[in-house]
This record gives C-alpha cells, sequence and structure tokens, in this order.
C-alpha cells in the first residue's frame, strides 16, 4: 500500500514536470482505471480495467483524425481523436498511446469525425459555475452545446434464480446549453428558460419558436432555433 501512495505520489509531481517544456501539456493514460486511480478514485467496488467492463464510455470508440485549435493559437491537423464521456476527458493517440490534453481549457476547439468540441464554462447550480467539454451543435453569436455524460454501474451481486448484470457503461445523456458570447453556458429544458437564454430579438425567436411547433428537447429543433436566430444578427 506504501509503494502504490510512493508511486501515485511521484507520478503527480512528474507529470507536470514533464508537461512545462511543451506547448501543449500531455499526460499518458494507461487505461481508465488508472487513471481514475491517480486521481484517488476507483471504479466501484471492484479492481476493475475497461475490458472487465460491459459497454463503454467513449462517444465513439476509434480514434479519429482531426484538427485541434489551443486557446494559445496553436494548431494541430491530422491528429486522432475520441471523447471519454464519463471522465469528460478529450484523448488523442499518440505512439499508440492515449493521451489527454492537460490543462483541458487549453482546447479553444477540437474537431474530429462530423463533432466539434469546446471547453467552456457553464452554469451548474444557482449562481454556480464549472467547466468542461461540449460538443458545438450550432455555432455564432449564439451556440447550442450539448453536454455527454454516461454512468458506470458495478456489478450486481447474485440472487437466486437471476443473472447478476455485469459492471457496465449506461445510460448515455445528452443535456443542451445555449451559450451567449463568453459567457457561461446555460441548461435549457423548457420552453421558458429557452427562449429567454437569447439576448435579443425575442419576439421573432418566440414566433419562430411557435410557428415551427419545436421543442426544448429536441436536438433538431434546438439547432433550427439557434441557427434562425444567428441569421437576425
Amino acid at each position: 500500500m506504501k509503494q502504490l501512495k510512493r508511486l501515485i505520489i511521484a507520478l503527480l509531481v512528474i507529470l507536470p514536470l514533464i508537461g512545462k517544456s511543451q506547448n501543449v501539456v500531455l499526460k499518458t493514460i494507461d487505461d481508465v482505471r488508472f487513471s481514475k486511480m491517480i486521481h484517488g478514485e476507483r471504479f466501484g467496488l471492484q479492481n476493475l480495467s475497461l475490458k472487465d467492463i460491459q459497454g463503454s464510455p467513449f462517444l465513439n470508440d476509434q480514434f479519429v483524425k482531426g484538427t485541434v485549435v489551443t486557446t494559445k493559437g496553436d494548431k494541430y491537423v491530422d491528429v486522432p481523436m475520441r471523447y471519454d464521456q464519463y471522465q469528460d476527458e478529450l484523448q488523442f493517440e499518440k505512439n499508440g498511446k492515449p493521451m489527454t490534453f492537460s490543462p483541458k481549457s487549453i482546447v479553444k476547439r477540437a474537431e474530429f469525425g462530423d463533432r466539434t468540441f469546446t471547453y467552456t464554462s457553464y452554469q451548474f447550480t444557482g449562481n454556480k459555475t464549472k467547466e468542461g467539454y461540449f460538443e458545438i451543435l450550432a455555432d455564432g453569436n449564439v451556440r447550442l452545446l450539448a453536454q455527454h455524460t454516461i454512468k458506470f454501474f458495478d456489478k450486481e451481486k447474485e440472487k437466486p434464480y437471476v443473472d447478476p448484470k455485469p459492471a457496465r457503461f449506461d445510460w448515455p445523456m445528452e443535456d443542451f446549453y445555449i451559450q451567449v458570447g463568453a459567457f457561461p453556458a446555460q441548461h435549457v429544458t423548457k420552453k421558458k428558460n429557452l427562449l429567454g437564454a437569447f439576448p435579443k430579438h425575442k419576439k421573432e425567436v418566440a414566433e419562430y419558436y411557435k410557428s415551427n411547433k419545436l421543442s426544448p428537447k429536441d436536438k433538431e429543433d434546438l439547432i433550427k432555433l439557434v441557427n434562425y436566430y444567428n441569421s437576425l444578427n
């Protein structure tokens, strides 16, 4: 146990020092279990690796080549990437190993496959804000963002006459946010807070919403509404 603690402390000290010599700080992830261990967390009660778990934490399992633009203005092309929706980490592959950007806030825009991600702030509860990765669904003066999450479930205990479910990733969720400029993104779930999120053209937006019979929970409807608003500016 003492050796494990020494390993974790050593890694926490060494990784930032390595990163200071690079424009973009990188760290290696052997697998999800190892990454969680570094942060003092584990997958449930069992000592599990990804191969022991049903399902996947990744939005796309395979790495897909794309382009990354950092907040420092650096641009990287042909970068193989994928998104871990359980740990909220954007990963890329280098020399056959999965890596992450650290700090996460270094990523201004990441495009891979048919997806575009950004790292930004959002309203959490009340006036509190957090930061995380979001997929950009519609872009402009107002952006429509999607937050992807998935839950981890421990292996169920055996019960008479019932096959226990294995440890698994399940219940992928997609929550929608409206972001105006550089302000924190706002979670939209109802008509009232959706229409109230737009800073201008409220009458036109409300009429467009009503005449097209849009829903605040439908992705395609939200994309139409945000694109319509951006066309008015």
